[in-house]
């Protein structure tokens, strides 16, 4: 499949590459830092943890729609919910929590917005972070070696 194709594909987090070029460009400040290295970690597990429960409770409820009704799928859907919403909030919470130490140990070397690229007032809507979050990991499976 061609460049193009895949970029029509898919979308905007195809033609997305802030997500890598912020990561490379704060890597770059803080990458000998073992604390921003950790937390930059932890953000990404995160990332990953989140993008895993919302794929998987999108499968979860598509086949039960076919297995389940009333009260047992509602549950089986709120089960879901509260996870993917506990992931998310750690996704969050770790984007907060290496931000601040950049800024706090980086200062004006780190660039307005920190590892989050996207416009920075948008980092208070947890739709768009969770967006953000998947551009980041599909640009790191893009990128990868083949």
């Amino acid at each position: 499949m061609n460049k193009e194709i895949v970029h029509k594909i898919m979308g905007e987090y195809a033609n997305e590459g802030r997500a890598m070029a912020r990561l490379d460009e704060v890597l770059s400040v803080c990458g000998k830092d073992e604390v921003a290295t950790s937390l930059l970690e932890k953000l990404l597990e995160s990332a990953e943890r989140y993008f895993q429960c919302v794929v998987s409770m999108e499968r979860k409820v598509r086949l039960a729609r076919f297995r389940l009704e009333g009260q047992d799928l509602r549950d089986l859907i709120q089960s879901l919910d509260t996870t993917r919403r506990l992931a998310h909030n750690t996704l969050i919470d770790n984007v907060a929590i290496l931000n601040r130490y950049l800024f706090r140990e980086f200062g004006e070397e780190i660039p307005v917005g920190g590892i989050f690229s996207k416009d920075p007032e948008a980092i208070r809507d947890r739709a768009v972070i969770g967006d953000w979050a998947g551009e980041l990991l599909y640009s790191l499976y893009y990128a990868r070696k083949r």
